[in-house]
């Protein structure tokens, strides 16, 4: 699966709606960005409240 997609002035990239919805994340989740082996890692972060506590110790759960 692969998308083209423009990084902004202010260094924002927009993630493809149809990448979002296969990966079952929407506006309001929250994901763990980071560099790994020269490559961006886009991350779900699973269980974390309001407040950033997490009841799973904010598991980041690889989306590939």
């Amino acid at each position: 699966m692969g998308s083209l997609s423009c990084l902004t002035p202010n260094g924002q990239v927009t993630i493809p709606r149809q990448i979002l919805k296969t990966l079952g994340i929407g506006a309001g989740n929250q994901v763990c960005i980071s560099v790994e082996k020269g490559r961006l890692v886009l991350r779900r972060v699973e269980g974390v409240t309001e407040k950033g506590n997490s009841n799973t110790g904010g598991k980041a759960v690889p989306f590939f």
